[in-house]
């Protein structure tokens, strides 16, 4: 977060849903849920949001928590209610440098969202499972 008097900037991660009847290219494991997450950087001021730009999409699998990129236009039409817009063949297995400051994880404790890259809570000091 950067703030310059009553601005700033902050990047946002947003959980978009759950893909179904899509598995994992990685695992093919069965049950396994690929799940879809939204993340971009806004302008706020007085923290009421003014611009949003740098949107990015990537779905994690349960099963053996690979990231996959998504398209812009194949997950906007999957946020706006077409579930079948994500085909197998629009998973791109990202490299694991690439996500890590994308991806956060939610602590078990607290609750509160933390950066992947953390193998404790900051917060309140609980080890990542």
């Amino acid at each position: 977060m950067f703030f310059i008097g009553v601005f700033g900037v902050e990047e946002k991660q947003k959980e978009i849903g759950t893909i179904k009847n899509l598995s994992c290219k990685n695992c093919n494991k069965i049950g396994a849920r690929l799940t879809l997450y939204k993340t971009y950087s806004f302008l706020h001021i007085f923290f009421l949001p003014v611009f949003k730009w740098n949107d990015r999409y990537y779905a994690v699998c349960s099963g053996c928590n690979s990231i996959y990129e998504i398209s812009k236009e194949k997950a906007i039409r999957m946020e706006q209610g077409d579930e079948e817009a994500i085909t197998y063949w629009d998973l791109r297995l990202m490299d694991f440098g690439n996500y890590d400051n994308y991806i956060k994880y939610r602590c078990k404790n607290c609750g509160k969202e933390v950066e992947s890259q953390f193998e404790y809570c900051p917060y309140c000091g609980t080890k990542k499972d």
